[in-house]
């Protein structure tokens, strides 16, 4: 007998519904206050939605449809792109 497999977590991008391992994904939070934020941790408190990092889906206009209806709440224009600028920076890191 081997050794144990050891559970590797995955979570679905709501972009594009595609399942992949929860390191490949992004996690935006709608926090218990009603903030919107990029969660580098992945722990942080609040209604999670889950974006793949490798794909183009930031600059597509669906997607922040698909985000609002995933975190249940109206994202405006200046947090949308403070929320892009968040990701794009952690991408070039």
């Amino acid at each position: 007998m081997g050794p144990a497999q050891r559970h590797i977590p995955t979570r679905t991008c709501v972009i594009c519904r595609n399942r992949r391992e929860k390191d490949g994904l992004f996690r935006i939070v709608r926090t218990p206050e009603g903030d919107i934020v990029f969660d580098k941790t992945g722990k942080l408190n609040g209604r999670g939605a889950y974006v793949c990092k490798d794909d183009g889906h930031w600059d597509d206009d669906v997607y922040r449809g698909k985000l609002q209806a995933a975190l249940k709440i109206e994202i405006d224009d200046l947090t949308f792109k403070l929320l892009g600028r968040a990701i794009i920076s952690h991408v070039t890191e």
